[in-house]
């Protein structure tokens, strides 16, 4: 392992080394003209202040929204076309990220993902809440690695940072609309106006409905993976009341109701209620569950954004609220019978408020430091498991709550010509309190409910440092190259749907990273690469056994590779941009794991050192083609992009496995020559790929199920913009 890491890293240079020839140094400038052909400069707020994305010592990925528009990202699960080291699944009904290679397929009420997703500065912590539709979007960052300094606690793979747009001076209304296979509607809707003097504001709709599933349910004669509907407002106001003060106010609301979560036995396993029937056919995207799986609810929030400048300091305050609700059911079983069904409903909210302080960009010192408060609840009230064929109907309602204060620093200093030195350091103080309300046991055919004992609330504490050391040296204005360390930390907490249970513990992250940016061929050719190797201890790992998913430390894990960004302007009007990510992530020890069997049977306690980590790849890559070309007036513009991954397995135990698999997208657009109206060609998954999203064994009987992501999708689609 360590040679092969020696040579990844040895790759990385000598790639910089090369990359490095000229000899005129200095910083790309962030407003460099992008009249001289060549690639557009990227701001990207990383270290939570706007630069040049050649100027930071940290790998990011940026997506433009155009470019999300252009690839036809419409939603967060989508991302992984555009930046091929996150994959983003949906684990039955609920948001799982793996950022090279690093992730969990693991769900419960108060779990928080290891890759975080921030929209507009604000942190979002529930799994469900983050099905997030990408509407309005001005830029997404994806930076790699832990993040624990600037933003804290469960970034330990890294984070997702979605920036909106903003209201200006001029105004704009925009519309789009397409109509697709499987009767498809989506639509979306953007104002912006300048309100008063100082004051500018906008609002954004977004809306889907299908008529059609990709499947069907057997059993019920309904659709099965389709969504009713799924709808979003958002605002952001926008107050400049003084000269040197900002102050920015968003709401949002988003509703949705959807059958994604459909399940079924996995092909050739047996299904413990049906043994009699033997290994389970191949039922592509149908179902047999005679109990609707089922996904709906609604999410809101708002945050208040308030940036002063004193003298040559920034002093920034954010606010937000946010709250959600969705239920969630499906059959237990998986069957046609009434045997066993589950059914909650998960209630988020939380609140967080940051405080932090700048400094100005002039200088061989920059810095911030900050505070940051988050309090969070989250429950199962209730959850029920329906076991029809024992005649039992057991409940609990339980919740959890999160309460956390962390100080952060960081700082950067030019130590010598064109070297940086940065130290940060973040110390977290979080409290995770269990309340277990009341669990009962209904014996339908009696009528009574058997007597239980309340599990007493229990506490824990989860107290921190992270921080981060990196070394940077501009070789040339085309050249930047890095070293970094860096530790993360992922909160523990308690298994809401396990009362008296003891808690999970927190996970440690240490990152090694060197890499470079560079801008070659008289800026016609930008590649960013990093080598990383990851020390993970502590990992937190799912287990499903009598309806409740559990999360449990499975050890410690070792975690390497080499990831690429990259993208050219070979002529005028043609782009061609995508990366690649190859890399091991491997359990190093996880003596106590749950191993599965495809027969039916109950797990079994084994060793799954050396397995690979859920949904962990060895190579994923993207390849995105973009030709613009001068229409009679007008303009079309024609895209490609391929997505690969050469497979994963879907459990610790590594029995699952999807198989390596490529996606094909394309679409083609007309603009008219006043630039106002569009209409176009787009398809997705062209090469019809059927991908196993989720997989879950049963400890308890043995059962395999799963869920699938999206088949091909086409269709036709129309906008307008002034």
């Amino acid at each position: 392992m360590a040679r092969k890491f020696s040579l990844m890293c040895a790759t990385a240079l000598t790639m910089a080394a090369a990359t490095g020839a000229q000899a005129q140094v200095s910083a790309p400038n962030a407003a460099a003209d992008a009249g001289s052909g060549g690639l557009e400069d990227i701001v990207v707020i990383a270290q939570k202040r706007s630069e040049n994305l050649q100027n930071v010592p940290i790998a990011v990925s940026a997506v433009t929204g155009a470019d999300l528009q252009t690839r036809r990202v419409t939603d967060v699960l989508d991302l992984r076309l555009a930046v091929p080291s996150l994959n983003i699944t949906n684990s039955n009904g609920n948001v799982s990220t793996n950022l090279r290679g690093l992730g969990s397929t693991a769900v419960n009420a108060g779990y928080e993902n290891t890759t975080a997703f921030y929209v507009d500065g604000v942190y979002l912590a529930s799994q469900q809440a983050t099905f997030l539709g990408l509407s309005n979007v001005a830029q997404i960052e994806v930076l790699k690695g832990p993040q624990g300094t600037l933003f804290g606690r469960n970034a330990t793979a890294g984070l997702i940072q979605i920036t909106t747009r903003t209201p200006g001076d001029t105004p704009t209304v925009e519309g789009r609309l397409s109509y697709g296979n499987y009767g498809t509607i989506e639509g979306a809707f953007y104002a912006a106006t300048p309100v008063a003097t100082g004051v500018a504001a906008d609002i954004s709709f977004y809306g889907t409905h299908m008529a059609d599933g990709w499947g069907r349910n057997r059993t019920r004669n309904v659709d099965s993976y389709v969504v009713d509907h799924n709808i979003m407002v958002r605002s952001k106001w926008v107050f400049d009341p003084t000269e040197g003060t900002k102050v920015t106010l968003i709401g949002d609301y988003s509703d949705s109701s959807d059958t994604a979560t459909s399940k079924a036995a996995l092909r050739g396993t047996v299904n413990p209620f049906y043994r009699s029937e033997g290994p389970a056919p191949d039922l592509g995207y149908d179902t047999v569950n005679n109990s609707p799986d089922v996904r709906s609810g609604w999410s809101a929030g708002g945050s208040l954004k308030v940036e002063q400048e004193i003298a040559s300091l920034t002093l920034m305050s954010l606010t937000a609220y946010r709250k959600s609700r969705y239920a969630i059911g499906f059959d237990y079983d998986q069957g046609p019978s009434n045997l066993a069904e589950v059914t909650f409903v998960q209630p988020d909210r939380q609140f967080s408020q940051e405080l932090q302080l700048q400094s100005g960009t002039g200088g061989p010192l920059t810095w911030t430091v900050g505070a940051y408060y988050f309090n969070a609840k989250s429950a199962y009230d209730p959850f029920h498991l329906n076991l029809y064929a024992a005649g039992s109907l057991i409940t609990i309602s339980n919740h959890q709550k999160t309460e956390s204060i962390a100080g952060f620093a960081q700082a950067t200093y030019e130590v010598a010509h064109d070297t940086n030195l940065t130290l940060g350091g973040r110390y977290t103080w979080e409290k995770r309190t269990a309340y277990d309300g009341t669990t009962s046991v209904f014996l339908i055919g009696p009528g009574t409910t058997l007597p239980t004992v309340a599990a007493p609330d229990r506490k824990a504490d989860f107290n921190k440092f992270t921080f981060r050391v990196s070394l940077d040296h501009r070789f040339s204005q085309q050249l930047l190259g890095y070293a970094s360390f860096n530790r993360g930390f992922k909160s523990g907490g308690f298994n809401t749907g396990t009362p008296n249970s003891a808690p999970y513990l927190p996970e440690s992250i240490d990152a090694y990273e060197i890499g470079f940016k560079s801008d070659l061929a008289d800026r016609h050719l930008r590649i960013n690469a990093a080598a990383y190797y990851y020390d993970y201890t502590n990992i937190q790992a799912q287990r499903l056994a009598s309806g409740v998913i559990q999360i449990v430390n499975a050890a410690s894990a070792r975690i390497y590779g080499v990831d690429v960004d990259f993208e050219a302007l070979l002529t005028h009007g043609f782009t061609l941009s995508g990366g690649f990510n190859l890399g091991s992530s491997k359990f190093k020890s996880y003596p106590g794991a749950l191993i599965g069997n495809i027969d039916g049977l109950p797990s079994v306690v084994g060793d799954a050192d050396g397995n690979y980590l859920p949904n962990a790849s060895k190579l994923t890559f993207n390849l995105a083609a973009n030709y613009a070309v001068d229409f009679r007036g007008g303009k079309i513009n024609l895209n490609a992009n391929l997505y690969y991954n050469d497979g994963y397995y879907l459990e610790a135990d590594n029995k699952t496995r999807q198989h390596g698999y490529a996606q094909l997208g394309a679409a083609i657009n007309w603009t008219s020559p006043d630039d106002h109206f569009t209409v176009g060609l787009f398809g997705k998954n062209l090469t019809d790929r059927r991908v196993l999203n989720y997989s879950s064994t049963v400890a308890s009987n043995g059962m395999h199920v799963g869920l699938y992501g999206p088949p091909r999708t086409y269709g036709v689609n129309a906008g307008f913009k002034f």
